[in-house]
């Protein structure tokens, strides 16, 4: 007998909802929610979709990416959403380092190594904005790589230091793991692509460097 799907949806699903909102409503307090209007909000994202230029491509691929990790920020992804804001921080170093001094020296260039080995004096990529990317490099990597399951088995299982709780009741309460890191991460992320590619950019002689 097959699955009946819509009855899985809501009883995996509907009774979350609130939550989703809520969740929504705080993603919007610290960064933009995603959706429609992004690229209004990100208008140095925009490139031609019909071009060959790689850096275009990059340019796209950011946008997807944060589009996808702000929804699973919505959807209580907490874990999803750090290895996301991850991947769009490092696009962003390499489509900088790019734009200003052409190809990425060779080898494989994770998003530790973009901001701990590439020179990027004369980019755009300021002190500020390199830090905030600094701070995201740890939880990304104990998620990526499974640091905490070996570190601290225990600490990994209940959801991390900084987990979400939720009380339901008074017998009962929701965990969510690693959400103190989705908000890091997500707020950072956003932090450094409003800076580099939103309405306000970060300054007149940033950009002109």
């Amino acid at each position: 007998m097959g699955v009946d799907c819509s009855k899985e949806f809501e009883e995996r699903f509907d009774w979350r909802r609130n939550s989703h909102i809520q969740n929504l409503s705080d993603l919007s307090a610290i960064a933009n929610p995603g959706g429609s209007h992004s690229l209004k909000s990100l208008p140095f994202l925009a490139s031609s979709l019909s071009s060959d230029d790689p850096k275009d491509a990059l340019r796209w691929s950011i946008m997807m990416l944060w589009l996808q990790a702000s929804e699973c920020y919505i959807f209580g992804q907490f874990e999803p959403c750090i290895l996301t804001c991850g991947a769009v921080l490092e696009r962003c170093l390499k489509l900088e380092y790019q734009e200003s001094k052409g190809h990425l020296p060779s080898g494989n260039w994770s998003l530790g190594k973009c901001a701990f080995e590439l020179d990027w004096e004369g980019t755009r990529i300021t002190s500020e904005i390199l830090n905030k990317v600094k701070e995201c490099i740890h939880p990304r990597n104990c998620r990526a790589h499974a640091l905490l399951e070996h570190s601290n088995p225990q600490l990994s299982i209940i959801g991390g230091a900084h987990r979400g709780i939720k009380v339901l009741s008074n017998d009962h309460y929701s965990v969510e793991p690693y959400k103190g890191e989705a908000i890091k991460l997500i707020s950072n992320t956003w932090f450094v692509l409003s800076s580099l590619y939103g309405k306000e950019k970060i300054s007149n002689e940033v950009w002109s460097a």
